[in-house]
């Protein structure tokens, strides 16, 4: 007659550990009393248990690293507070930082990764396949955001091509056939992507694709967006719309509209992306894409936490619904008078 396997509960019978003690000395997650974790995987081992597969070394910290591109863009705000609700709700600590991680310094970013003795990594920057792969053998990685979708390290994004298609046929819709396109840094992903689905948008409704139309920026910067918005309004193919790929840049096309008599919306329609908070607070506010940014921070969070624990129920990759939000910019029926 088969012997019956111990369960979690003949060892906390046994030891008088709680069951999510010893499930935390199982599964190596969370922190446990050194007596604690003998007194446990003694026990185990008296039970016939097999114990050398088991991660029995403590973790020095619950650190999660989450790092970020720039802190001047307010669009990861709310990303964050997602990943820390996450984190602390896992009780884990969240620890922002800010840097390009680039081959020039990708090994003082790994030195910092061990000397914080962080236990994993979130990252919303646009990095070369072999750097990711590197930081992934020195804690678990989850991409958010910017992702490359060819290796095997989970990512939490949106769709940007269909979502820019989305947002450029509401642009179409009204009419609009001279549409300008203002662009962050053709290095990420969602700025490759945003103008895939741009171009697309326009092939679908046969409209001609014009290069003197696309205002390729090389950072998110507002007095930058607001002089390229202004040559472009001031030349002879004036646009009679512009779809932005950050709410930074449609809140600068206003601006450019205003300084030279242009009227949002019945000259020009402005859409722009993300749903951040100057998108409400413009006049006229602004019509964007809504990205659920503190789910993308919250989820990317709980991968990583799965992938730390070594959980076998963790999810791979998700993609996140958005949704048009319109609004003053793009209601051309307003009768929108300037304040």
């Amino acid at each position: 007659m088969n012997k019956k396997k111990p369960t979690y509960s003949d060892i906390s019978r046994i030891t008088g550990v709680s069951m999510a003690t010893i499930s935390r000395i199982i599964n190596n997650s969370g922190s446990v009393k050194p007596e604690t974790r003998q007194k446990v995987m003694g026990v185990m081992k008296s039970l016939g248990i097999d114990t050398s597969e088991l991660s029995i070394i403590p973790r020095e910290s619950n650190l999660i690293i989450f790092n970020v591109p720039s802190f001047d863009n307010p669009f990861y705000s709310t990303i964050i507070h997602g990943a820390k609700a996450s984190a602390k709700r896992n009780s884990f600590t969240l620890l922002i930082n800010e840097e390009n991680i680039q081959d020039r310094n990708v090994d003082e970013f790994t030195a910092l990764l061990k000397k914080s003795k962080a236990t994993g990594l979130i990252t919303t920057n646009q990095l070369a396949p072999h750097i990711l792969e590197k930081l992934d053998r020195t804690v678990p990685v989850v991409q958010c955001c910017e992702c490359i979708r060819d290796l095997d390290i989970p990512f939490v994004t949106i769709n940007d091509v269909a979502t820019a298609h989305m947002a450029m046929e509401h642009i179409i819709a009204l009419g609009r056939k001279k549409i300008a396109f203002i662009n962050g840094p053709i290095r990420y992903k969602y700025a490759q992507d945003r103008l895939k689905g741009y171009i697309q948008a326009l092939e679908y409704a046969g409209i001609q694709k014009d290069q003197d139309m696309i205002i390729q920026l090389s950072e998110i910067n507002f007095d930058m967006a607001v002089s390229a918005a202004i040559q472009i309004l001031n030349s002879p193919k004036r646009p009679d719309a512009f779809f932005t790929s950050s709410d930074v840049y449609a809140a600068a096309v206003i601006k450019a509209a205003k300084r030279l008599g242009i009227q949002v919306p019945r000259d020009v329609v402005v859409v722009g992306f993300d749903n951040v908070e100057i998108s409400s607070m413009c006049n006229p506010s602004i019509t964007t894409v809504n990205q659920p940014r503190y789910q993308l921070g919250f989820l990317s969070c709980e991968i990583l936490v799965k992938r730390i624990n070594n959980d076998p129920t963790i999810v791979g990759s998700m993609y996140l619904e958005t949704e048009l939000i319109i609004r003053e910019s793009s209601s051309i029926s307003l009768n929108y008078q300037e304040s």
